[in-house]
C-alpha cells in the first residue's frame, strides 16, 4: 500500500505540470481599411468533456489534428506518431491516420469510459462469467472466484494489460456490456478520437480499431487522469485478494518504466497476431520536455522498442 500511496502522490504532482494548457495564437491577416473581410462560417471551440477531472490539460488535443510529415527515417512499425506536448507541434507522422487494429492499447479507452462514469473501484467484485473474454485462449492471472476490489482489476489492466482485469473494469463501471460499448465510442468521440471504433474492452478483439494519432490523444487523457494515470505507468502492481489469500505482484509490460533518462506519465503495450507489436506512451524526457508517442504494427517486440527508441531520440 505504501508504494500506491507515493504513485498517488506522484500522480498529483503530474496532474499539476499536465495542467498548463497548451494555447495556439490565431494569425489575421492585414487588409486594406475599405476591403471588408469575407465571412466565416463559425466554428464552435472544441470543449474538453465535463467527465475528465483536468480540462486544462486536455486542451492540447485539437493541436495533435494538425498535419505532420515522416521526418524519422528507418522505422519499423506500419504507423508512427509523435507530438512535443509543450511545444503544440507534432514531430512526426508516417501513416499516423490509418486505421488499424490496436490490440490491447484498447485499454486506456477502456480505463478512460470507467472515468466517464467514476465510480466503482472501491468496490469488491468476484471473477465469475462476466470477466471471460469472448475470445478464448487469453491468459489472465485472474481465476474465477477470486475476488478483488475495482482499484486492483484497474491495475491488473493497466499494468500487465490483463484481459478479465480488463472485463472486471467494464463491471465495476456498473454499465452492462452494450451500455458500455456505446460509452466506449462517446468517450472517443470526446476527446477528438474520430476514427476509433471498439468491439469488447481489452484489444483481443481485431474489430478494435484506431490510428496512432488517436491513440496518442487517448494516453495524453489517461496521464492527465489522477487515477488512470497511477496504473498507467506504475513498474508492478500488488493484487491484494478480498478474502485475505496471499497477495500477487504484477509486473509492467512497459519497458521504459524504471529508465533512468525518463519518466513514464501513461504508457501502454499491445500485441495480436493482426495488430503486431504497439506502444503508446506519454514520457517526459531527461530534458523537462514532454511528448507522446505512439507505433503500431511492428513485427517484433525488438523492433517495436527500437521504433519508441529511435522517435524519442530524435526529440531535440
Amino acid at each position: 500500500m505504501g508504494e500506491k500511496k507515493a504513485l498517488r502522490a506522484r500522480a498529483a504532482a503530474v496532474l499539476a505540470v499536465l495542467s498548463v494548457a497548451c494555447i495556439g495564437v490565431a494569425l489575421v491577416p492585414t487588409v486594406d481599411a475599405q476591403e471588408a473581410l469575407p465571412e466565416r462560417p463559425t466554428v464552435l471551440p472544441w470543449t474538453p468533456p465535463a467527465w475528465h477531472p483536468a480540462p486544462q490539460a486536455l486542451q492540447v488535443l485539437p493541436e495533435m489534428d494538425a498535419p505532420g510529415q515522416e521526418t524519422v527515417s528507418g522505422i519499423n512499425a506500419r504507423a508512427s506518431f509523435l507530438f512535443d506536448l509543450d511545444e503544440g507541434r507534432v514531430l512526426h507522422a508516417e501513416s499516423a491516420d490509418n486505421l488499424r487494429p490496436v490490440a490491447s492499447l484498447t485499454k486506456l479507452t477502456t480505463g478512460l469510459t470507467w472515468a466517464s462514469e467514476g465510480r466503482g473501484l472501491d468496490d469488491t467484485y468476484c471473477v465469475d462469467a462476466r470477466f471471460y473474454p469472448t475470445r478464448s485462449g487469453a491468459y489472465s492471472k485472474l481465476s474465477t472466484g477470486e475476488c478483488y476490489r475495482g482499484y486492483d482489476l484497474l491495475g491488473a489492466a493497466m499494468v500487465s494489460s490483463d484481459n478479465r482485469g480488463a472485463y472486471g473494469v467494464q463491471v465495476a463501471s456498473g454499465l452492462d456490456w452494450d451500455a458500455f460499448n456505446q460509452r466506449m465510442h462517446q468517450v472517443s468521440a470526446d476527446l477528438g478520437m474520430v476514427s476509433s471504433s471498439w468491439a469488447e474492452p481489452s484489444g483481443l478483439d481485431d474489430e478494435n480499431l484506431s490510428t496512432a494519432r488517436d491513440m496518442a490523444k487517448a494516453a495524453v487523457a489517461v496521464s492527465a487522469h489522477p487515477t488512470l494515470s497511477i496504473a498507467a505507468s506504475a513498474p508492478s502492481w500488488w493484487l491484494e485478494q478480498a478474502d485475505g489469500s496471499p497477495n500477487r505482484l504484477l509486473y509492467s509490460t512497459d519497458r521504459l518504466v524504471g529508465r533512468g533518462d525518463l519518466q513514464v506519465l501513461a504508457g501502454k503495450t499491445g500485441y495480436t497476431d493482426t495488430a503486431g507489436y504497439c506502444f503508446v506512451g506519454v514520457v517526459e524526457l531527461d530534458s523537462g520536455r514532454r511528448v507522446v508517442v505512439s507505433v503500431l504494427g511492428a513485427s517484433s517486440s525488438s523492433k517495436r522498442w527500437s521504433d519508441v527508441n529511435k522517435l524519442l531520440r530524435s526529440v531535440k
